[in-house]
């Protein structure tokens, strides 16, 4: 049988430029790649996804390709072709890529930075969540040929990942949010997150054209040394710098200086929390850099509103929850509840989820949540999960606990009477999204 490789692949893909991975996604004239995963086998699907309209079907598995069907196509292993198709792609395309990871505030950055770009500019961004090794190359062969320059996330769980990313994608730019407590569980410690993330700023110092640099983060500025061109923000003296003026759950007014600009700028963001403020500086450092003039870029920022559970303000009858259960860590659950505590008004309530992937950490961290929470106690702490119970016992004012959702559900109402403001906050694997139904508008 015929075996293709990527450059084969490459000029089918070229003639059906529509990958899917998924048959009850399928669309017509879809190349679609057999996957595999822990409790299915992608090539079993082959010969239905043919049926369901794909104009080709690629498969790693020579008892589904032993067959007089043309459309079945052979490989030596489907996700290594994914991989190496898209890289091709990306290399064929005059499109500057900006690789953009680090432990919090990758989507709202890649989000705000989108959000100004394509004033300007013809843009893709990865959509969603797609940053990981299947995520990444699907991000670029479905990047128009006609875009000037695309923004890819990248994500890590375990050592090896961003270096993997970036060979895939061969950022031109590279920009890391920041370091932090993420990831744990694989990564072992923050010197072994910062190596990991480290991996983007590695491939752009030696291949690509700069990198932007978060000068707040010392770790961060560790990584960039020896780049022969780089933008920083963050820090007074940097390129890019500034101050918070107004803040509020609604959103945050700023003053923001830049190197290129003759006099500090009025910018207003619907984004709450000081933390991404950064992410604020980190869009409006790489809008300067490719052009777009200062009035897009206050229009770009303003224009971004938080959604998908991320930073997410939900006003529900007499109740306004700061909806942040997209994910969470210990970094970013120390600056979202520093956040909605600083606020001044309502007595507030955390209802607070475990925090995944934090391995032989997880007990110590969640338990140092609890102790820093009686430095500046809520009004009531509920902790819904099995890890988070550490944090629960830790702390020693108004508390609940629950092992799940569902647990919390009879006495949510009783529990949040009288009291208005609500940081919703954990890992999402534990959806707290899904305690809004049990919520009572009144």
């Amino acid at each position: 049988m015929k075996k293709y490789d990527a450059e084969a692949l490459l000029k089918i893909f070229l003639q059906h430029a529509s990958i899917c991975i998924d048959t009850r996604k399928i669309k017509a004239g879809d190349l679609f790649f057999a996957l595999k995963g822990a409790n299915f086998d992608g090539n079993a699907f082959a010969e239905k996804a043919l049926e369901a309209g794909a104009a080709f079907a690629v498969v790693d598995d020579p008892r589904f390709a032993q067959t007089q069907n043309t459309s079945l196509l052979f490989v030596e292993d489907a996700l290594k072709s994914l991989q190496m198709l898209a890289h091709l792609y990306r290399k064929s395309l005059s499109t500057t890529i900006l690789g953009l990871t680090g432990s919090n505030g990758k989507t709202t950055t890649k989000e705000l930075i989108a959000s100004v770009l394509k004033t300007q500019k013809r843009i893709y961004a990865t959509p969603g969540n797609y940053n990981n090794h299947i995520g990444v190359p699907l991000t670029l062969l479905a990047i128009p040929p006609d875009t000037e320059i695309a923004i890819v996330e990248m994500g890590s769980n375990q050592p090896g990942d961003i270096a993997e990313l970036v060979q895939i994608a061969a950022p031109d730019y590279g920009l890391i949010t920041n370091i932090g407590k993420a990831h744990l569980e694989k990564l072992g410690s923050v010197e072994g997150i910062q190596r990991e993330k480290g991996a983007l700023f590695d491939f752009v110092k030696a291949d690509g054209k700069g990198i932007f640099v978060n000068e707040k983060d010392p770790r961060v500025v560790q990584l960039a040394e020896g780049a022969s061109w780089s933008v920083g923000y963050g820090l007074e003296g940097s390129v890019c710098m500034g101050k918070i003026t107004e803040m509020g759950m609604e959103g945050m007014k700023m003053e923001i200086r830049h190197q290129a600009w003759p006099t500090p700028a009025i910018f207003e963001s619907q984004l709450a929390g000081e933390y991404n403020f950064i992410n604020i500086l980190a869009a409006v450092s790489v809008s300067v850099h490719f052009g777009i003039p200062l009035p897009e870029i206050q229009q770009g920022i303003y224009a971004y509103q938080p959604s998908n559970n991320r930073s997410q303000l939900v006003e529900r009858g007499p109740y306004r929850l700061w909806l942040d259960a997209y994910n969470a860590n210990p970094s970013s659950m120390k600056a979202a509840i520093g956040h909605i505590l600083a606020e001044k008004g309502e007595e507030v309530v955390l209802i607070l989820g475990d925090m995944f992937e934090l391995g032989a950490h997880s007990r110590e961290e969640h338990r140092a949540l609890g102790l820093l929470l009686n430095e500046n106690p809520p009004g009531l702490f509920i902790g819904i999960g099995k890890e988070i119970q550490a944090a629960v016992a830790a702390f020693e004012g108004e508390k609940a606990a629950f092992p799940d959702v569902e647990a919390a559900q009879a006495s949510l109402s009783r529990l949040l009477d009288g009291k208005k403001r609500i940081l919703i906050k954990g890992s999402r694997g534990m959806a707290l999204e899904r305690l809004l139904a049990f919520i009572d508008p009144g």
